[in-house]
């Protein structure tokens, strides 16, 4: 029965005594928001079951089912309910099973009616805290999970954003083809061409973040090497000559950091192709990532060709592929070098 209670708990009272039963039944109900009342402990056991209350009072020694044998069932059901236990023996045996089951109080008959509403408050704050606890952790659990949710939504519609625009850039890339199969200067078809390794090589860096866990940062080993790879056989006709060395740790840059330094790459393996093997049966590209101790990043691309004539120095140089290289160097806040070196070696050191 539900009252305008004292205490916002359920109990059960488990007592074969009919009088005791009935002094209680009195004082008790309207002292919590649900009372149930047994004379035994199978019947003490059936109410459990059936309305599951927070707090449970009762005798030990008691026909059909005693207090300790129903409470070693429920405690094996719910480990966390509230057990009082009641006995009108000091029996050390029965103390013991009762502090082994976990029991929250043990109370040697005659018990004060005061001394019940006591421990009736005191178990009730304790399970009320716990319930809050327990709201508060399902909520937190909910939100938690609502959360997320939305970042797998916005995971997969970031990955969807990314696959669409590596999809655009190449059908950008296919239209500059067709423009270029239209052409017949030689300048122009090789601008087209240059133009389009650019566009890949940013389409990369897309396919890279669509693929990968980590849509905030590439893993720069992966995509130096695919972007080089990529490249070489945009030149078929020296592809065979021309090998790739790389240098580089498992280290993820992040997107601003990491698609300047792609394309700067992009632009030092095209002017080394285009340059730097002319006269030479075979060549090598390496391509190093390295950090030092003051976490400062040199990315070097380094060919074994002939290198700058002495009288064409890099700062002369014109080109747009230059122009390009120094303008990302910028961008990441980075420091563009140039020394002839067994061949041509760019470095580029910035810090994230």
């Amino acid at each position: 029965m539900t009252h305008s209670a004292a205490h916002n708990i359920s109990l059960l009272f488990v007592e074969d005594n009919d009088t005791i039963r009935f002094l209680y039944n009195k004082l008790l109900v309207g002292k919590v928001r649900s009372f149930y009342l047994a004379e035994n402990g199978q019947e003490g056991l059936a109410l459990y079951r059936l309305h599951q209350p927070d707090l449970i009072i009762t005798d030990i020694s008691m026909p059909v089912m005693d207090g300790l044998q129903m409470i070693s069932h429920i405690k094996s059901e719910n480990p966390e309910v509230k057990v009082v236990v009641m006995s009108a023996y000091s029996i050390k045996e029965y103390f013991l099973e009762a502090i082994n089951l976990g029991v929250n109080g043990y109370l040697i008959k005659p018990v004060e009616a005061s001394r019940i509403f006591s421990i009736i408050a005191d178990l009730a704050g304790q399970i009320l805290m716990r319930r809050q606890l327990d709201e508060k952790e399902n909520h937190r659990r909910q939100a938690e999970e609502s959360l997320k949710r939305s970042l797998g939504e916005k995971d997969i519609l970031l990955r969807e954003v990314h696959h669409r625009v590596k999809n655009n850039m190449q059908i950008i890339t296919s239209i500059l083809r067709m423009q270029q199969r239209q052409m017949s200067d030689p300048m122009m078809i090789a601008a087209l061409e240059e133009s389009q390794n650019r566009i890949r090589s940013l389409a990369l860096i897309h396919e890279n973040l669509y693929r990968n866990e980590n849509l905030g940062s590439i893993l720069f080993s992966n995509y130096a090497t695919s972007l080089a790879n990529n490249l070489a056989r945009s030149f078929a006709d020296q592809q065979g000559r021309v090998s790739f060395r790389f240098n580089i740790p498992e280290v993820y840059l992040p997107l601003d950091i990491g698609i300047p330094c792609g394309l700067i790459i992009n632009e030092l393996i095209s002017n080394a192709f285009k340059y730097a093997f002319a006269e030479m049966e075979k060549g090598v590209i390496t391509i190093t990532l390295k950090q030092d101790a003051d976490k400062r990043y040199h990315l070097i691309v380094h060919d074994n060709g002939q290198g700058l004539p002495p009288d064409k120095p890099m700062e002369k140089k014109g080109s747009l592929g230059m122009k390009i290289i120094k303008t990302l160097a910028q961008q990441i806040g980075g420091t563009l070098t140039y020394e002839y070196c067994d061949g041509a070696k760019f470095t580029i050191d910035f810090q994230i």
